[in-house]
């Protein structure tokens, strides 16, 4: 199957985006993302190990948000002392959204730069001071980017020596499936049926389409966690953590329909240093 090289930008389709808001995590931001948890232990305590409180981790710094949807990294970022961040995301309706909630809350944009952007274009900088960054995050965005290799090699130029980059990404055991497609599948046990993960084409990196939230032909990029790896170290990043995300016993307690979730990483969470 051939795929336009042009970016899809799915998120300002209007069908998608008004799914996209019902979202736990669009309606609520960070606290009902279910690994914001462990994100946060990653920027808190990998980026800067000798701050042990969000009110004083991100003092004084400057941020990169990739793929900021919403704007609720940002925002926490900049409540949390960050002086200045750089939001990217290739969907106006985003950026737009992220705007409107710096005016209900009758707070300005203050320390916060949005911008339209394709991943796989833009440039951030670097050349400079002014360009360079302590911290680039990016949240469950750059499964939707081609070039992976250009990507980290403009955020390794960007970020100051021992910065840091954390992103997330949806698993690739979770994206890897083509037929049959990505969904659970049942089999008939001894006594009861269970749910399977139909874990297949692990290995064939490329373009897959999918339905999701009520809309078929949305495009990832899938490519095994060896490659994310790999990539970023020859991009010259130093591996400083990696989890495959997956709900805790507490968490399922707290969350029942998140049950099945502990078949296989929903997630994967990176961090690295320059």
């Amino acid at each position: 199957m051939t795929f336009s090289s042009e970016p899809q930008n799915i998120y300002d389709d209007p069908a998608f985006f008004s799914a996209y808001s019902t979202l736990p995590r669009s309606e609520g931001g960070l606290s009902r993302a279910p690994e914001w948890p462990v994100l946060l232990n990653m920027i808190l305590q990998d980026q800067f190990p000798e701050q042990n409180n969000s009110q004083e981790g991100l003092k004084g710094k400057k941020v990169l948000d990739l793929g900021c949807g919403y704007g609720w990294f940002s925002r926490w970022a900049r409540d949390n002392g960050a002086t200045h961040i750089r939001a990217i995301d290739i969907s106006q309706k985003m950026i737009d959204r992220a705007k409107q909630f710096e005016d209900s809350t009758q707070t300005t944009s203050f320390g916060i730069s949005y911008e339209t952007s394709d991943l796989d274009k833009v440039s951030f900088g670097g050349s400079s001071e002014e360009d360079s960054y302590d911290l680039v995050y990016s949240s469950l965005t750059f499964h939707y980017v081609q070039d992976l290799a250009r990507l980290y090699s403009e955020i390794w130029t960007s970020l100051k020596p021992g910065g840091k980059l954390i992103f997330s990404v949806e698993h690739p055991i979770c994206s890897a499936p083509i037929n049959p497609g990505p969904d659970w599948k049942c089999v008939r046990g001894e006594d009861q049926e269970k749910k399977v993960w139909p874990l297949n084409s692990y290995s064939e990196e490329g373009w897959r389409l999918t339905s999701w939230l009520g809309v078929s032909g949305v495009r990832k990029y899938h490519r095994m966690v060896q490659t994310y790896v790999e990539v970023l170290l020859e991009s010259g990043f130093t591996l400083k953590g990696l989890k495959d995300w997956v709900p805790s016993k507490k968490d399922v307690a707290g969350h029942p329909e998140w049950a099945d979730e502990r078949h296989r990483p929903y997630f994967l969470l990176i961090s690295a240093e320059k």
